[in-house]
């Protein structure tokens, strides 16, 4: 059994007081913005943890790590930290084509103030999720609107990503002298 290292546990019981505030502010909003840009701001946490698990520790924000990781780098993006886990294979496609999906709408929300989960494109967007469908081996159903489908489409990406740090700390690298 490997063992765990100090700052992996302080990051392990941060990520779960993050838990926390998410589910306080995701499941009891009423507002569609503020539920897309939280359910996504924490999504991309649990990216950006998946990624520090795997990449060699890193004390400071000259190394090269943290520049990669940093929002100005090569993996600061939304997409980008998709992109990697996917390749890393640690995400499947599936996982992978509902978190670009997830970032698309998060975008919509960003940049248009009129924007809700009533918009046609919205709508379509969120019946075109299929991962919580295959973890609850079931369509949602037709009376489901747009924003309850969003939302067990989060809650089961959160629910999912937030057990890989665990599994990926196995593969961890270091970096060669």
């Amino acid at each position: 059994m490997k063992k765990i290292e100090r700052k992996e546990a302080i990051r392990y019981f941060e990520s779960l007081d993050n838990l926390n505030s998410f589910h306080e502010q995701f499941n009891y909003q009423d507002n569609d913005r503020a539920i897309v840009i939280v359910g996504i701001a924490f999504i991309e946490d649990l990216l950006l943890y998946c990624l520090e698990s795997f990449f060699p520790e890193y004390e400071n924000n000259k190394s090269t790590v943290y520049r990669m990781l940093n929002h100005s780098g090569v993996l600061g993006t939304y997409s980008s930290k998709v992109n990697m886990l996917y390749c890393l294979g640690f995400i499947d496609k599936m996982i992978k084509t509902d978190l670009i999906l997830l970032g698309e709408i998060r975008n919509l929300f960003a940049h248009k103030t009129t924007i809700t989960f009533e918009d046609e494109n919205i709508i379509k967007k969120c019946k075109s999720f299929k991962w919580h469908e295959e973890l609850m081996m079931m369509p949602a159903p037709k009376e489901a609107s747009a924003m309850e489908i969003f939302k067990v489409e989060v809650n089961t990406i959160v629910s999912h990503l937030n057990g890989l740090p665990s599994f990926i700390r196995g593969e961890k690298r270091k970096l060669k002298k």
